[in-house]
């Protein structure tokens, strides 16, 4: 894992929810970590696995477009837009979403993610 900079860190966090290591992205927070997202938030040593779980009846399966990348010292936000399939089986694209991370360390301390799911009808 390349944890050179809190952006390498993010970058491994997507690669890991986007492959076969999902299950894995624990490793990349710190044990007092919180995740916040619409309708959750998650705190302690079992945020990311509480974070995953939470996910998972939501939609069938999900990706993420970047747009852009903020970086400032130990925080990166990322902003792009979400693809994917609903649970009824219903393509969605062009959802916009932002996350907000802060970075300690090598590992995610905070992550903060707004999206628009919900009001497109996918959550």
């Amino acid at each position: 894992m390349n944890t050179d900079s809190p952006r390498a860190v993010v970058e491994e966090f997507f690669d890991r929810m986007g492959d076969d290591r999902r299950e894995t992205v624990g490793e990349l927070f710190h044990d007092d970590a919180v995740v916040t997202l619409p309708g959750a938030q998650f705190e302690g040593p079992t945020a990311p696995a509480d974070f995953l779980a939470f996910l998972e009846p939501r939609y069938e399966w999900a990706g993420k477009e970047f747009d852009r990348w903020i970086e400032a010292d130990e925080t990166v936000v990322s902003i792009g837009t979400l693809y994917g399939v609903d649970n009824d089986g219903d393509e969605f694209h062009d959802v916009r979403y932002v996350d907000v991370y802060e970075v300690e360390g090598g590992k995610i301390r905070r992550l903060d993610i707004w999206n628009d799911l919900a009001v497109e009808g996918v959550v």
